[in-house]
């Protein structure tokens, strides 16, 4: 998102918005992300500057059209001087969908029952309601309704983001009748999303994860690895402008692979990203973990003191420390494995966002209980 935010021509919002990038793993950024309940990355807020309430929200990427939507949605929350009854009610679901996404998805819902036929919010209230029900877990609600409401949409990147939302409410999902049924209409729909041109990298790869998770948990392994298959093959043939958009691409093939595949496969491109990004240890890490999948530890256990050479933050440097000593397990170096764990569990204690860190300290604190003991 920063490369597309940095090549969008937005000249023509000069003088409307103050712009505000904020990173999640700064300790001094905590009080507002814990004010608006920013969880998920990317989250785009715009903010009223006289009451300081959200005016607009959206989380996830965006294209360029979706921005400069987003950007008039906004600009009218704070400056139009006539709303009508659904402008005011999607306005108002905007407001608290990070902190009451049930309610949010309440607002939603009652614009587009107050909204006259041609209103021009329409699609983008479906969209959000889609969201807000996928963010209140409302599964087999989520997956219904988007899957209705996205048939009848103009294939544009509303019905992608109400697709999005329906699959990923089904994939978290246990298999079910209801959930069998919802398939039977969101597969077409998913692969038509996939043939838009529309269709920005983010959401393509959250549309292939879903599918394979659904296709996993149905015991149709053979599904899921021609899905894998069929996203790998998207991925190895784009280029890379920058290392942003390298390391997009490294998540993508990751998380492919941690759904159902061989880490053999994606192992070339990590190496090639770690050598081509010698300050970043997301990049060690990333490979760490593919080389952990493919039962090379010790190159795992070298990839993760590569990792931490580069001077991670407290987050990474948990994580990283964790890789470490599950390959040492392996190893069979238990004792190591131990003093690697505690040193974990020393970074996760200054891990600056609560919800991080109470997340990773768990997580160690459990890896440490189930040690093997040094024999």
């Amino acid at each position: 998102m920063r490369g597309l935010l940095a090549r969008a021509d937005l000249s023509r919002y000069a003088g409307q918005f103050v712009w505000l990038e904020l990173n999640y793993d700064e300790a001094k950024n905590q009080a507002f992300f814990t004010k608006y309940n920013a969880s998920a990355t990317p989250s785009f807020f715009i903010i009223d500057p006289h009451d300081e309430k959200v005016v607009a929200a959206q989380t996830g990427a965006m294209s360029e059209l979706e921005i400069t939507q987003f950007l008039d949605r906004g600009a009218s929350g704070v400056f139009a001087k006539r709303q009508t009854p659904a402008d005011t009610a999607l306005k108002r679901g905007d407001a608290v969908l990070a902190l009451q996404p049930a309610e949010a998805a309440k607002a939603y819902q009652e614009a587009l029952r107050l909204a006259p036929p041609e209103w021009p919010g329409r699609e983008l209230a479906e969209a959000s309601l889609a969201g807000a029900l996928q963010d209140s877990r409302q599964w087999q609600r989520c997956a219904e309704t988007a899957a209705a409401e996205a048939a009848l949409m103009k294939r544009d990147e509303f019905f992608v983001r109400t697709v999005v939302a329906a699959m990923w409410c089904l994939a978290s999902a246990d298999p079910s009748a209801w959930s069998n049924a919802e398939l039977e209409r969101l597969e077409p729909l998913a692969q038509e999303a996939l043939s838009l041109s529309v269709t920005v990298r983010d959401h393509r790869d959250s549309i292939y994860r879903t599918l394979m998770y659904v296709s996993v948990a149905r015991n149709d392994t053979m599904a899921a690895g021609e899905w894998g298959n069929r996203w790998l093959v998207e991925l190895d043939a784009i280029k890379p402008i920058d290392n942003e958009e390298r390391s997009a691409l490294d998540i993508a093939r990751v998380e492919n692979i941690q759904i159902y595949g061989d880490p053999n496969r994606v192992l070339a491109a990590l190496v090639e990203s770690e050598r081509m990004m010698p300050e970043n240890y997301i990049a060690s890490l990333r490979l760490a973990q593919m080389e952990s999948l493919a039962k090379h530890y010790e190159n795992a256990i070298g990839a993760c003191n590569r990792g931490l050479a580069r001077k991670p933050g407290p987050n990474g440097r948990a994580w990283l420390l964790e890789i470490k000593a599950q390959a040492l397990n392996k190893k069979g170096r238990t004792l190591e494995a131990r003093k690697v764990l505690e040193q974990a569990l020393e970074a996760a204690h200054e891990i600056p966002n609560k919800m991080s860190r109470d997340r990773s300290l768990k997580k160690i604190r459990m890896a440490l209980e189930n040690q093997p003991v040094a024999q």
